[in-house]
């Protein structure tokens, strides 16, 4: 498996679940940020994917009247001031070649569920990152077709 975890000085981008957490406030997510800040003197990058995934879970959620729009923009400016100190790592031409190669090795069931965390995956190989989430069985599954100019997949597992 292509598989291996991150060192003290991969950088990293942010899950959804996990950039979700540290929006919330999680302890464990808060003392994993502030760890990383110290080693690296800047907070983890964030993906296209994973402001995509927030802004898009925010949407659904006033769409079907979970939450009201006063509730959408406080939760839309917490992402934006959390963003706002990161790097925003863009999906570009090296993640789509990347995404394309492993998106065609997967099964349609696995496209449909695993689509988000392959962009994510991709972008983060395509600039050398590895991906803080709590997924680390979705990202083995991806990294089980990775093309051999990306052998492998670096993860940082955070959990509470």
């Amino acid at each position: 498996m292509a598989i291996g975890l991150t060192v003290p000085d991969t950088p990293v981008v942010l899950d959804n679940d996990i950039f979700t957490h540290w929006r919330n406030g999680q302890p464990y997510v808060l003392h994993e940020i502030a760890e990383y800040i110290n080693r690296h003197k800047r907070p983890p990058a964030l993906t296209t994917m994973t402001l995509f995934e927030a802004m898009y879970g925010i949407e659904s959620s006033v769409a079907k009247g979970v939450i009201s729009k006063e509730q959408a923009q406080e939760y839309q400016s917490k992402i934006e001031k959390l963003s706002q100190g990161c790097i925003i790592l863009p999906f570009d031409q090296n993640a789509a070649t990347t995404a394309a190669y492993i998106f065609a090795r997967l099964s349609q069931s696995e496209r449909n569920k695993h689509w988000r965390d392959l962009f994510t995956a991709a972008t983060a190989l395509a600039h050398r990152h590895g991906v803080a989430t709590q997924n680390k069985k979705d990202f083995e599954l991806i990294a089980t077709h990775l093309p051999s100019n990306n052998p492998l997949l670096r993860l940082a597992i955070w959990k509470a």
